[in-house]
């Protein structure tokens, strides 16, 4: 006996529909980025324009009228294109003038103290400071240092504390020995020389941000390059709410400040900072 396959009809399979990518409302999407978190894209739109496109198509969207819909009521979307669109690139002792003069502050004033650095990247420059305060011999119970970056991703790494080579190129031989335990080309952080330290993702333009309390010192650095006028005054001001009296805010050389009359500017030599009034 012969067994025969039955013949199946083939059905033919009709054309995938592909829906045109829409990128109209360009415009807009950069105009509500700015509103959320102050950075300034439009001098870079037509270079973060295919970006954004790959964005929406990998999470199935077709327009950006239908990914400015989705970021506004979805705060795992909205989160997910705020990495996409934040810089974290950073190293340890990075403008490290200002680091050092930091902790002879807390040093000299012999009290309780707290700093922020906001945003923190990846944690650099909060490990830094540790460091170099470990090293001043700064009791850990008098310090603690709080790290906030509005970057799911740069906490995440932040708390890992897993570095690349490259983030330590700035580090002695006897720092890397001392605080590093090279494992895989990384380098983990032994952090149990150091002070109390905590990373929080946080919008600076949030209510939220300005219930943390307050702080002795702030870091920004970095931060303000992406913002324009109206949005640097804004971050200056929440700075100010969150200082104590007299407290200092340190900023990258290459942040403007805007003029202000909640802070003076404090030069010595190639240092400066801003003292609260």
């Amino acid at each position: 006996m012969f067994f025969f396959k039955k013949r199946v009809k083939k059905v033919p399979i009709k054309d995938e529909v592909i829906i045109p990518f829409d990128s109209s409302n360009l415009d807009q999407l950069i105009d509500f980025i700015q509103n959320y978190c102050g950075i300034n894209l439009i001098p870079k739109k037509d270079v973060l324009k295919e970006r954004f496109i790959r964005f929406c198509k990998l999470k199935s969207l077709h327009s950006f009228s239908e990914l400015l819909e989705n970021i506004k009521y979805n705060p795992a979307l909205r989160q997910d294109f705020t990495d996409l669109i934040t810089v974290n690139e950073t190293y340890f002792m990075r403008e490290i003038v200002q680091l050092k003069d930091c902790i002879n502050y807390i040093k000299k004033s012999q009290k309780d103290m707290r700093i922020l650095s906001a945003p923190c990247s990846s944690g650099e420059e909060v490990y830094s400071l540790a460091i170099l305060a470990h090293e001043a011999n700064i009791p850990s119970s008098s310090l603690k240092i709080v790290g906030v970056d509005i970057s799911s991703n740069a906490i995440q790494k932040a708390k890992e504390k897993s570095f690349s080579e490259r983030s330590l190129h700035r580090l002695t031989p006897a720092q890397k020995e001392l605080y590093f335990k090279e494992q895989n080309s990384r380098f983990e952080l032994k952090d149990f020389y150091f002070c109390p330290i905590e990373f929080y993702i946080y919008n600076i333009f949030d209510n939220s941000f300005l219930q943390l309390l307050p702080f002795d010192v702030i870091f920004s650095r970095n931060m303000m390059i992406y913002f324009d006028e109206a949005y640097k005054q804004r971050a200056v001001e929440r700075f100010y709410h969150l200082l104590k009296p007299s407290g200092r805010l340190y900023t990258g050389h290459a942040d403007l400040m805007p003029k202000s009359s909640l802070f003076k500017k404090v030069t010595i030599g190639k240092l400066s900072y801003y003292e609260k009034i």
